[in-house]
């Protein structure tokens, strides 16, 4: 007897091997908790031909110094470990203010992330002890910088990237060693090249081995804070992941 497989079916294939989401704002969607430090900090759709754009906003009502907000996955669903890779992607767009005093975290992974501590106050970046990884841009800052975290050590790099608001494709790519279980890389793309240490000859990939000892699970997170006393707006354009299983 033929077996007739529809086309619904074979995108089902990969269900026991990864786990996957991915939303370019048609809606709110409801997989992504909104955290935020001002009450009128809200997440709305901005009106765009060919696709929503979820507005990001720190609140316009009272809008303070270092003032935060973000989406983040519900539960810390992603780990350094040895069996499950994953990968982050966004796309988004802001409007620098004057003095480039914005905070944003383009995308990244964190453990316990909060509105005070998911990037620090005064323009400090990410906290100093966190498993997680990121591309942020800091008050006072115009460039994107890369960092990899396992609790206390850092690896950072500042790409040389110009973080001037355009819409640009973030990527954060973890790969659990092959040959090593203790040990995992990390690997990132801006504007889908991948990033390289500026100024070392042959321009190195920058793709941080870290130790596993230690990890804990962590949050999807992309968000910012402000610099000044004036309400921040990230325009972001799609936000998605996938997730390696256990077989």
């Amino acid at each position: 007897m033929t077996t007739y497989t529809t086309s619904a079916n074979s995108a089902l294939s990969g269900w026991r091997n990864v786990a996957e989401f991915f939303t370019h704002f048609l809606g709110i969607p409801n997989e992504l908790d909104l955290t935020k430090t001002n009450a009128s900090a809200a997440l709305t759709i901005a009106d765009a031909a060919g696709g929503g754009y979820g507005r990001l906003t720190t609140g316009s009502t009272t809008p303070a110094d270092n003032n935060g907000v973000f989406l983040a996955t519900q539960g810390e669903i992603f780990k350094f470990d040895s069996q499950h890779g994953f990968a982050l992607r966004s796309q988004l767009k802001f409007t620098p203010s004057g003095g480039n005093t914005d905070n944003v975290l383009a995308i990244g992974v964190q453990n316990a992330p909060t509105e005070d501590n998911f990037l620090a106050d005064d323009g400090a970046g990410p906290r100093a002890d966190y498993w997680g990884a990121g591309i942020y841009k800091i008050d006072g800052g115009t460039t994107w910088i890369c960092e990899v975290s396992a609790g206390t050590t850092q690896q950072t790099l500042d790409t040389g990237i110009a973080a001037d608001g355009s819409e640009t494709t973030f990527e954060i790519e973890y790969l659990p060693s092959g040959g090593d279980a203790a040990y995992g890389q990390v690997v990132f793309r801006i504007g889908g090249e991948i990033v390289r240490r500026p100024g070392t000859f042959a321009r190195e990939v920058f793709a941080p081995e870290i130790s596993l000892s230690g990890a804990t699970e962590m949050k999807a997170i992309v968000g910012h804070k402000t610099g000044a006393a004036s309400e921040l707006i990230v325009d972001i354009n799609a936000i998605g992941w996938a997730l390696g299983l256990s077989s």
